[in-house]
């Protein structure tokens, strides 16, 4: 090689990198998710927000395990997929805990690395969460309690849709996904008509959602004409977000004529996500996520 193609090479290299970090700078960076504030916030706790760290899975993508707590200020990471490997797609992730806990890292970022290898970009949300008292009730009264967390969901999808552009990513290909209590979120939205509000206004409307392990706090009545593509998974012996209320919702969709995909897999109890010890099928999970899209035209093959 002369020293031409060499300096090339270089310079080749070099672009690759900067691009790569800052790619890993939008990745890292925990931003609010209402930049100008929340007006008459009904979420306010009287300590401040915690962070605990867990015990790591040492197949964790991210080799982090962070539960939040006492959460009033919502906030996000963004994790954007390489240059030249974007799909367009993107997702938001709400972890799971019970609205109590946000497992962000296990239910959120774990998912995000893995996605953003397949070229779809996240948004890892930490919503506003409640607490309980010494009778396991929700100090924050319930309905305005869901009231914020649904907007906090709403808000993700509306800061994706806003800034798709600059993001590299499809408007008309942003979802939302949600684990446990999260999946509650996902399954709002998706489920939930969107009023007409004037022009100018970003939607909210997710183009699919996918559910895993969801907690079904209500019973939804569906139509087509509302409801976008819907991806299920669960576990036969989850005997906490049982696997019959997800097929409860999957059979609503069936008859709403609503395209869906469920995966209901015999082991993996309640809050596998990405921990595939828990069982040999459901290991495939994640791929058979990426599969759907590809099935529903949000992901072209390659």
């Amino acid at each position: 090689m002369n020293l031409r193609n060499i300096s090339i090479a270089l310079l080749t290299l070099g672009l690759s990198l900067t691009l790569q970090l800052t790619v890993d700078a939008q990745t890292s960076e925990e931003k609010p998710l209402w930049p100008s504030g929340i007006k008459d916030n009904p979420v306010k706790h009287t300590t401040a927000e915690e962070m605990v760290n867990f015990d790591v899975n040492p197949h964790a993508p991210s080799k982090k395990n962070r539960v939040f707590r006492k959460v009033s200020v919502p906030t996000y990471v963004l994790h954007l997929p390489p240059p030249g490997k974007e799909t367009g797609v993107a997702v938001v992730i709400c972890p799971g805990g019970g609205f109590v806990d946000n497992w962000f890292d296990r239910e959120g970022t774990d998912l995000a690395l893995w996605l953003k290898e397949q070229g779809v970009a996240s948004l890892v949300l930490k919503y506003r969460l409640n607490t309980r008292d010494s009778s396991k009730n929700f100090v924050i009264p319930r309905d305005n309690y869901f009231a914020a967390a649904f907007d906090d969901a709403k808000q993700a999808i509306i800061t994706l849709r806003k800034d798709a552009s600059k993001l590299r990513i499809d408007p008309n290909k942003i979802g939302i996904t949600g684990f446990s209590a999260g999946g509650t979120l996902a399954v709002e939205l998706a489920a939930t008509e969107e009023l007409n509000e004037g022009p100018g206004k970003v939607s909210w409307k997710p183009n699919f959602a996918g559910l895993f392990y969801a907690a079904f706090l209500k019973n939804y009545t569906v139509r087509k004409e509302s409801c976008p593509p819907v991806f299920i998974i669960n576990a036969h012996d989850d005997n906490l977000t049982t696997a019959a209320k997800s097929v409860e919702f999957y059979t609503s969709l069936l008859n709403a004529g609503v395209t869906a995909e469920m995966h209901i897999y015999n082991k993996g109890s309640h809050g596998f996500a990405m921990d595939f010890t828990k069982g040999e099928t459901l290991k495939y999970w994640p791929e058979s996520f990426i599969a759907f899209l590809m099935d529903m035209g949000m992901i072209q093959r390659r």
